[in-house]
């Protein structure tokens, strides 16, 4: 906590002087997409609820660029992190389906400072198919697992530094806080044909059990009824969880243009390009004949294109609501395999302005 309160003092000191004093007489920027964090900023004294449902989904697995079959899994990819040992794999994932219900607040401490915290109930849903006995590609059956609860939490400050002409750069830094569980149990059929309930694999968890430190910066402009802009944004575990492991550090970049067709009705179109590197450490509680019990088969780099548009309430006689969606898909990817690759996410938005 010392750390976010420093980080906090610089970013207050920041918001009081220097060229973000000019904020004021920025041109108004139209919302940024839905994806991105940092641009959007209540007003001094102004506070902004927000709720916003997510989907998504993953299926097909990949290894590297590659798409690759089940019967190939389980006749070729070995785990360390089976209840046997060393042995291949003989169960394989056909889809996660993840659903997440976003909860937040943003609140404008002066013209170029803002606060914000949120967080989520989230629901994971993974279909398993099984093969029968420990060799062989003969195939059992298939069973649904799923998982719900209460995500991570995160605090952040949001700090605009620079303000001239239609273009804006903010600061952001934050923490997100391990309120979510780490060890959730699933039933899943078994190569035995039995479907016990044991401790869900890492990505079933609804928390990752680690305190992440959460850097970001984006640049944003705006001419007329067209607006653009960058950002970066960081997740870094700060030491491993309870349970003896933590995610990958997480580097995502984002690059996007938007449209306002009426004042309060945009358009926009962004591209989304991450790199995560695999878990460290492991949870000796997860073992199974499955690719998501083994660390190393997490993490790796993606790009992936998004379509949104937002709309200002005043349209339909709600001046202080805003509503949001987007939908992305993939364009590469390159997995830490054997992994489920991603197929689309849809993102929702309904923010009250107060």
């Amino acid at each position: 906590m010392t750390n976010k309160a420093a980080v906090t003092t610089i970013a207050a000191a920041l918001a009081v002087g220097g060229a973000a004093a000019h904020a004021a007489d920025a041109p108004v920027q139209p919302p940024a997409p839905l994806g991105v964090f940092g641009v959007d900023m209540p007003a001094q004294g102004k506070l902004v609820l927000g709720y916003a449902p997510s989907l998504t989904r993953v299926q097909g697995i990949k290894i590297d660029t590659d798409w690759v079959q089940p019967a190939y899994i389980v006749t070729h990819v070995p785990s360390p992190y089976t209840p046997v040992g060393n042995h291949l794999l003989r169960m394989v994932p056909e889809s996660l389906t993840t659903t997440s219900q976003s909860f937040s607040l943003a609140y404008g401490l002066t013209p170029n400072l803002a606060v914000t915290a949120s967080t989520a109930l989230v629901e994971k849903d993974v279909d398993m198919t099984a093969f029968k006995g420990l060799s062989g590609v003969t195939r059992l059956g298939a069973k649904v697992g799923s998982t719900n609860g209460l995500g991570d939490t995160s605090l952040a400050a949001v700090v605009r530094l620079h303000s001239e002409g239609g273009e804006q750069v903010k600061a952001n830094f934050g923490l997100s806080l391990p309120t979510g569980s780490t060890t959730d149990t699933i039933s899943l059929l078994l190569p035995n044909g039995t479907s016990p309930f044991k401790r869900g694999f890492y990505a079933m968890q609804p928390g990752t059990g680690t305190v992440d430190a959460l850097p970001g910066l984006t640049y944003s402009n705006v001419d007329g009824a067209w607006s653009w802009g960058a950002g970066y944004r960081g997740r870094i575990p700060l030491d491993t969880n309870a349970r003896g492991w933590r995610y990958g550090n997480l580097h995502e970049f984002n690059v996007w243009g938007g449209y306002s067709w009426v004042p309060g009705v945009e358009t926009t179109l962004r591209l989304n390009a991450s790199t995560q590197g695999a878990i460290q450490g492991h949870d000796p509680g997860i073992t199974g004949y499955a690719q998501g019990a083994n660390p190393a088969f997490y993490g790796g780099r993606q790009l992936s294109l998004f379509a949104g548009a937002i709309v200002a309430g005043s349209h339909f006689g709600a001046p202080h609501v805003q509503l949001g969606i987007e939908a992305g898909v993939p364009l590469y990817q390159d997995l830490n395999g054997p992994q489920l690759a991603r197929d689309w996410q849809l993102n929702f938005a309904l923010r009250y302005k107060l």
